[in-house]
């Protein structure tokens, strides 16, 4: 699992490096326009001097929105950015027309701060806003063209075609480095917290397990021992007997934690209902069980037993019953599991709902089950679990 996390952490900083590299080719472009301009000896000097300002703006608002997006990647850019930027895109493209006849180079640029424009943006006005730019920028630039005597005769369209096409495509190149860094990290956030989850998840797992485990065998601890003193006096065998009982059940139960740990801990329903039997009898309480367990399939049977353990667990802590009830039917394919019992005081009843059902309710949740309980009218307390044919065949 380390070995696992480990190389997704790699991959992950893989890919926001390789985000990041996109978004370094995408400022080496910017500066690629000028240098290719300045090289060739284009534009004619009264052009210069405002398409190095214009650039010089367009490379600012762009480092602007970079820095922008580095503190809060995804967020969209503010109305004043969106004027200004437009302004100078639709400015630089169509005096970069007007310029030479490669003049429409420069749009590469406009075309970036295009994207700027709509990065974080919602699709359809995105969608308006380049249309816009593009359209302004050919038509606009037809006029400009028609207009204007280059060294060599070409046809009116060219200019402004090739610079409307790189306005309304260079701004893909922007939102989509934009686009996989903020998709790397939100895949990356995302499975940050769904390790946490899990991690949570674990514990919540294991500290039911162990209040299933320990609750019952402290329980059952606590009556055979007060149990055992009481017959000490009285009958020094069966108090002999009790106490062996107390130390099998300790050690069982140590049995459990340390199988718990290496997660090979099993429950069987016809295992806690003989333990069911045992104790209840200790105890005095007159058991009546009806069904048979070896009629509950395979995986239920391990559902229920925790059930039953937790069951016999509150009849110990919080009734002193006469009579316990314990009933398993199996219709359908479902199984259902009952356990009344007596002699619950007003006060007991309340506290029933505590940490272990409300644990067992998740438990059950988490195999499709379901469990009522709580207590009836006549003193008793009534816990039904039951198990859908649907949840054992997705167990097995």
């Amino acid at each position: 699992m380390d070995a696992l996390s480990g190389a997704e952490e790699r991959r992950v900083r893989a890919a926001r490096r390789f985000g990041v590299i996109g978004m370094v080719i995408t400022v080496a472009w910017l500066l690629f326009v000028p240098a290719s301009m300045i090289w060739s000896g284009l534009p004619a000097a009264p052009y210069a001097a405002i398409l190095l300002t214009l650039y010089v703006v367009a490379f600012a608002l762009h480092v602007h929105r970079i820095r922008q997006h580095v503190r809060s990647l995804g967020r969209p850019a503010e109305p004043w950015f969106v004027a200004v930027a437009l302004a100078v895109a639709l400015a630089l493209a169509l005096v970069g027309v007007a310029s030479s006849f490669v003049g429409f180079t420069w749009a590469l640029v406009s075309g970036v701060l295009l994207g700027d424009v709509v990065s974080g943006g919602r699709l359809w006005p995105s969608v308006g806003i380049v249309a816009a730019a593009t359209a302004a920028v050919f038509g606009f630039g037809w006029l400009i063209s028609a207009n204007t005597v280059y060294p060599f005769p070409a046809p009116t369209w060219i200019a402004p075609g090739l610079a409307a096409f790189y306005v309304g495509i260079m701004w893909c190149v922007d939102v989509e480095r934009l686009w996989w860094l903020k998709a790397v990290t939100d895949l990356d956030e995302s499975r940050r917290v769904a390790a946490e989850l899990a991690t949570a998840r674990e514990r919540l797992r294991l500290s039911d397990d162990l209040h299933d485990i320990l609750g019952h065998a402290l329980e059952v601890v606590a009556f055979k021992s007060e149990l055992a003193t009481r017959l000490m006096d009285v009958d020094a065998a069966r108090s002999k007997a009790e106490l062996e009982d107390v130390q099998r059940v300790a050690r069982q139960s140590l049995s459990e934690v340390r199988a718990l740990v290496r997660e090979t801990r099993t429950t069987d329903l016809a295992t806690e209902l003989a333990g069911a039997r045992a104790v209840l009898e200790s105890a005095g309480v007159h058991l009546v069980v009806r069904g048979d367990p070896a009629t509950v399939a395979g995986p239920a049977r391990g559902v229920l037993g925790r059930v039953l353990r937790e069951a016999m667990t509150n009849v110990l802590r919080h009734a002193q019953p006469r009579r316990c009830t314990i009933e398993i039917q199996v219709e359908g394919g479902a199984t259902h599991l009952r356990v009344v019992n007596d002699g619950v005081s007003a006060g007991a009843a309340a506290d029933e709902t505590g940490t272990g059902l409300v644990a067992l309710g998740r438990y059950l949740d988490e195999h499709a089950g379901r469990l009522d309980a709580g207590p009836g009218p006549d003193g008793t307390f009534r816990l039904d679990a039951s198990l859908p044919a649907a949840a054992l065949s997705a167990a097995t």
